[in-house]
């Protein structure tokens, strides 16, 4: 007889558990760092975005977008998903100053990253793109809803000017970190 005709079926179960485990396990090591890395910028991020609401800044300086398109393109969108739930909209929420509104601009968000996977241009050339693409649906969303269209337009060109700053100074060093 062999192995296999001695072992019940909760025993195959076990080994079959074992080796899916034993599996995963390899596969979290070689992301470990990435996963370190995004585990730090949600935190990070989280307390930038809870002070941005609790101070009521007008200005959206928060690196959510930014850092949901380097997360898009190094770990996927599944991690962006979970980023900007636990750094954009939790923080927002514990800081009692949470609008309704948010959640339009985490769709759009959102919507941006998905529109961002199947790009494959020069990062910084991209980042413009989708920095354009966001803050212009912004500005539609927000002049449907709010009276002050010159207030909101100014607010939203200069929060495109720190999205475009984020990229253009620390892009490129971010995804080389999270692809070690």
């Amino acid at each position: 007889m062999s192995l296999f005709m001695k072992l019940e079926k909760s025993d195959i179960k076990y080994l079959l558990l074992f080796f899916a485990v034993t599996l995963l396990l390899f596969l979290l090591i070689k992301k470990i760092p990435s996963i370190l890395i995004f585990i730090g910028l949600t935190l990070l991020t989280g307390l930038i975005v809870f002070l941005n609401y609790f101070l009521q800044i007008p200005v959206d300086f928060t690196p959510v977008f930014f850092l949901s398109i380097i997360i898009t393109s190094t770990l996927g969108f599944g991690y962006t998903f979970l980023f900007v739930i636990l750094a954009g909209f939790i923080p927002g929420i514990f800081s009692g100053d949470f609008k309704p509104s948010v959640f339009v601009y985490l769709i759009i968000n959102l919507l941006v990253n998905l529109a961002s996977i199947p790009l494959n241009l020069n990062f910084i050339t991209e980042s413009i793109i989708l920095s354009f693409l966001y803050g212009g649906l912004v500005v539609i969303i927000r002049s449907i809803t709010e009276s002050d269209f010159g207030q909101e337009l100014f607010v939203n060109l200069i929060t495109f000017g720190i999205n475009i700053f984020y990229f253009w100074k620390l892009g490129e060093a971010l995804i080389s970190i999270f692809q070690v």
